[in-house]
């Protein structure tokens, strides 16, 4: 009887036993099956990326200005996924359309016959919102600035950091109604920073066959005036590159000073306005000491209340 019994528990053991295994195996299953998923998750996720990114570069001019791992940042990102029929032409129109977060979007300048998709970065808690960033550059910038007048017409560096949206999409946004344009300049002096402002109320780009001429209004603003003084008109002026000299002068600015811009005159050591310049940003009479420059544009039929407004970007 005894023995019975004993053989009796010897078989409960085994079967415990087993039963341990079978949990053990199993919860090593659903660990690989974990991993495996994840890991397919994961590759998805980079193929995804790499599908959105290849379909940003047939349809977007200029999307090589954005970082293939940050093309999911775009905001109206599902408009291009769906292959919408129509864009906004700037940032003001999406604005209106509700959208209110700074950030990357697609947009298409009018007319749509002739202007392609752009990625450009759009400020919409600054000032009333609505502002197509055109040029930002950094005092610690790695770009050289120094390029070629292809280079300039097309764009270069990264859409969310330091860039030049290139002149020719620059025309096709400020001629397609009356635009005013805003430099912004964060300057830092005595361990304090300091955000002014120039603006011009009148700010257009021409075409290719004007050399991108450069078509001012008046300004205003408290960061000085450095565009349209007696001391440097650069009004009615031609874009110039280093390989392409279309300057007031019988030297070559833009050779002289390292980088593309509207020049007048460069018989001074250095430049009296130039936002395009490596670790030098002027913008006399201030800038001496400026950390951040950017160029904005906005179209004027525009008017908002500046209450809740951000003053700086």
């Amino acid at each position: 009887m005894y023995d019975v019994e004993e053989g009796s528990v010897e078989v409960h053991k085994d079967d415990s036993e087993n039963e341990r295994i079978s949990i053990m195996k199993f919860q090593i299953q659903l660990l690989v099956f974990a991993v495996t998923t994840l890991s397919v998750q994961s590759e998805d996720n980079e193929r995804s990326k790499y599908l959105i990114y290849s379909g940003l570069k047939l349809r977007v001019d200029n999307a090589a200005m954005v970082p293939p791992d940050k093309v999911k940042e775009i905001i109206n990102l599902r408009d291009l996924l769906l292959k919408k029929a129509r864009y906004a032409k700037d940032c003001n129109e999406l604005l209106k359309q509700g959208f209110s977060d700074d950030g990357l979007y697609v947009i298409q300048p009018e007319p749509v016959q002739t202007a392609p998709l752009l990625v450009v970065n759009c400020v919409m808690k600054y000032d009333c919102g609505g502002w197509t960033v055109l040029q930002r550059n950094s005092k610690n910038s790695e770009m050289t600035w120094n390029e070629t007048w292809t280079s300039y017409k097309y764009g270069f560096g990264n859409i969310q950091g330091d860039h030049y949206i290139g002149n020719q999409y620059m025309h096709f946004i400020t001629n397609q109604m009356w635009y005013k344009g805003r430099v912004l300049m964060e300057e830092e002096m005595n361990g304090k920073k300091y955000l002014r402002h120039a603006e011009y109320d009148i700010f257009r780009i021409g075409s290719v066959d004007e050399d991108y001429k450069l078509y001012l209004g008046a300004f205003s603003g408290n960061g000085g005036d450095a565009l349209s003084t007696p001391k440097n008109l650069v009004d009615n002026f031609s874009f110039s590159s280093r390989d392409r000299d279309r300057d007031g002068d019988a030297a070559n600015c833009a050779e002289k000073f390292g980088g593309g811009w509207w020049f007048n005159s460069c018989s001074s050591p250095k430049p009296f306005a130039m936002l395009t310049q490596k670790e030098f940003i002027h913008w006399d009479p201030f800038c001496k000491n400026c950390t951040h420059v950017s160029l904005l544009v906005r179209s004027v039929n525009m008017h908002c209340s500046r209450k809740g407004m951000r003053s700086r970007i």
